[in-house]
């Protein structure tokens, strides 16, 4: 049990860390000694300006919205039976649209490496147009779960998640438990003041059509799978190289607050009503003979080193991921040569997409099935195509002659259209002949059109 604790105070911190860093520095400096130790024998006054004086390079947030956007750079494609539709302007427990759900999801598998969803339908009020709805939980409320082999595979058997709900001022635990192995159970509790649990409410046992339900509706979605397991922040890496950033940022400009202005020095024997007590132009200082005067000047050699640790912080920085923020083809290189050498930085970003569209996926054919839907009919398409890849001029009119001497069809003409971003990725064949014929045109000629204007 040890273990398991000091496994939950560890990752807890880490979510802890990774959420200040992408609030930024406000957030960072708040946490105060937390992320910047204060100086030994500095006084609390003066380390509140040391600290102050630092600067929080936020690469994290910037690398996190880049990710997202190159995640979410073409529309996710949404295909909902008619029973279901509802969820595309309102799938979550508070009204989220799923296009904005997935956003939502996208962002939190790629920073927090963890984001639970469970599938949830109302046990009151219930009518024949009732839809499942899906509840959203951040890494930090998945507090603890257990897994088992039932009939042959892992599958959680337990968990419990941390709410926004309270009862008499203590905040309510939600169990979700696989009973038996074959039935799931919902139990609400707090923990008192002893730290002893205290069960609220009745035990819920839900049902589907008078059924109860054999698996614990809830997935851990992660970038590396489904499976409930504890895996690595991707972004704490990051985050922390921040962090070390942060305080050589203190280190250094407290450094040069203290010594880069010239200090004047006097050495002699200077009566008290004679110290000088300004300095600058037009200034007379009346010393005795004898008394000598010079500047400290400011050498720079350790803040110097300073400036080149916070250099290659940044370039670790890079390295960890900010490099991501400008995925770009060399201009000698092939597409394919540019997707091959990105391949390995783009890990991350397929790893979420895949796991993120397959774990909505899978709830919406439960969703489906829980409301006599065809679960075929649901599905969502999250694009792979992180690398812009707009067909060129010359390739378009090769395209062409391809099509016109019959060595492709119309079909493949237009699905590698699309493949170049030239055609929108979700428009049917169908449906852009029938725009076309609507404006009185015939595809060929379109196309023969654009290619002559592209090709000039």
């Amino acid at each position: 049990m040890s273990n398991r604790r000091s496994r939950w105070d560890r990752l807890q911190s880490h979510y802890r860390l990774i959420r200040d860093c992408l609030e930024g520095e406000d957030a960072v400096k708040d946490q105060g000694q937390l992320y910047v130790p204060q100086p030994s024998g500095m006084t609390l006054d003066a380390y509140k300006s040391y600290l102050a004086r630092g600067h929080f390079y936020g690469a994290p947030e910037m690398t996190l919205r880049a990710l997202v956007g190159l995640a979410l750079r073409k529309d996710p494609v949404i295909t909902l039976p008619p029973r279901l539709e509802p969820l595309r302007l309102s799938a979550t427990h508070d009204g989220t649209p799923l296009a904005l759900l997935i956003e939502e999801a996208t962002r939190e598998v790629m920073s927090m490496g963890r984001f639970g969803l469970l599938l949830d339908l109302p046990t009151e009020g219930n009518t024949p147009t009732t839809v499942p709805h899906i509840s959203t939980f951040p890494a930090e409320s998945i507090e603890d779960f257990e897994t088992a082999y039932v009939n042959g595979k892992k599958v959680l058997t337990r968990v419990w998640l941390s709410s926004d709900e309270q009862w008499e001022g203590s905040p309510i635990t939600y169990e979700l438990s696989l009973e038996q192995g074959a039935v799931y159970t919902f139990r609400r509790f707090i923990r008192d003041n002893n730290k002893t649990r205290v069960n609220i409410g009745e035990e819920i046992v839900p049902t589907v059509g008078g059924r109860t339900i054999p698996f614990i509706p809830f997935l851990m979605i992660s970038h590396e799978g489904l499976r409930p397991d504890d895996v690595t922040p991707p972004f704490l890496a990051l985050c922390k190289t921040a962090l070390a950033h942060l305080c050589t940022s203190c280190d250094r400009r407290h450094s040069l607050h203290l010594t880069a202005a010239p200090t004047p020095w006097i050495a002699g024997s200077v009566p008290a009503d004679r110290v000088p007590v300004s300095i600058g132009a037009g200034t007379l200082w009346n010393l005795p003979e004898g008394c000598q005067v010079g500047m400290l000047e400011f050498q720079g050699v350790g803040v110097a080193a300073m400036k080149e640790e916070m250099d290659d912080l940044v370039n670790q920085m890079a390295t960890l991921g900010a490099r991501m923020l400008s995925v770009t083809q060399v201009r000698s290189e092939s597409i394919d040569t540019a997707t091959q050498r990105t391949r390995s930085e783009l890990a991350l970003l397929h790893g979420v997409v895949v796991n993120v569209e397959a774990g909505l996926n899978f709830l919406l054919r439960v969703a489906s099935q829980w409301v006599g839907a065809d679960p075929d009919a649901a599905k969502i398409s999250l694009s792979r195509d992180f690398i812009e890849a707009s067909m060129d001029p010359k390739m378009i009119e090769a395209q062409m002659k391809l099509w016109q001497s019959g060595a492709i069809s119309r079909q493949t003409f237009y699905e590698n259209l699309q493949a170049g971003e030239i055609a929108r990725a979700d428009r049917p064949l169908e449906d852009e002949k029938d725009m076309i014929e609507e404006e009185g045109g015939d595809l060929s000629d379109v196309i023969r059109t654009f290619s002559s204007i592209a090709a000039e």
